[in-house]
Order: structure tokens, then sequence, then C-alpha cells
């Protein structure tokens, strides 16, 4: 993901735009799963549910490239240990129209949550 934005309000507006359409339905399914929803992480078009003490959970459709307008779907586990940090991560979707995430964001949704819901401290690896 790239760090930051540097342009106008306008393509700002554009780039975020899609984002705004399923906020509601982010939220909605948020609050439903314990998750917080944060958004625009790094100055850059996504949002992200994430839960989890021990190991962090997360779901983030982000912005993958600007001029395509093609979007990702990241699932990532990570925990803190005293050796460090281990991680497990996966794309659910890669450089796809937002058309693509928008139109079964649900069962999309649903799907991300079982699979990193499965992840255990013993699948996670050394970032």
């Amino acid at each position: 993901m790239p760090n930051g934005f540097d342009g106008s309000q306008e393509e700002w507006k554009r780039m975020e735009g899609p984002l705004l359409e399923i906020d509601p339905i982010l939220t909605a399914f948020g609050n439903r799963h314990a998750m917080n929803l944060s958004q625009n992480y790094h100055d850059w078009p996504e949002r992200s549910l994430v839960w989890g003490d021990d190991i962090r959970r997360l779901i983030q459709i982000y912005l993958e490239n600007e001029k395509a307008m093609t979007w990702n779907v990241w699932l990532c586990a990570s925990q803190d240990r005293a050796a460090g940090r281990f991680w497990k991560n996966q794309f659910l979707r890669r450089a796809v129209p937002f058309h693509e995430i928008r139109s079964n964001l649900e069962e999309l949704l649903g799907e991300a949550r079982n699979i990193v819901t499965t992840w255990s401290e013993r699948d996670l690896v050394k970032a």
C-alpha cells in the first residue's frame, strides 16, 4: 500500500468515494462482531476492521492502484512476542474493480472473518 496521498481534494474524493458507499455495511458488520473500524491509514484510501487481544486480526480493503482504480482485500493476523512480531497474511481479492467487492460485501466479509479467525499462534511466522 502506498504511504500517503499528495494530490488534489477532487482526486482524493474520487479515490475514497467507493469506500464511503460501503462504510455503513462495514460499520454494521464490525458492530455485530466486536470489531473496530479505522480508515485511511497512512493517508491512503482504505478501511480496516480490527479485533482481537492476544492475536490482532485485520480485514483491510484498500486502493491498490489509483490510476486503474483497483482494490485489494487483505487479511492479517499478528502477535508481538519477546522474539519479535509474528504474522500471517493473505489476499482475499487482489487488484479487482471495486464492484467485485461491493456486489457481495457481506459474504466477502464473512468469508474473510472465517479465514482470519481460524489462524492460531502456531500459524504465525516471524515477520
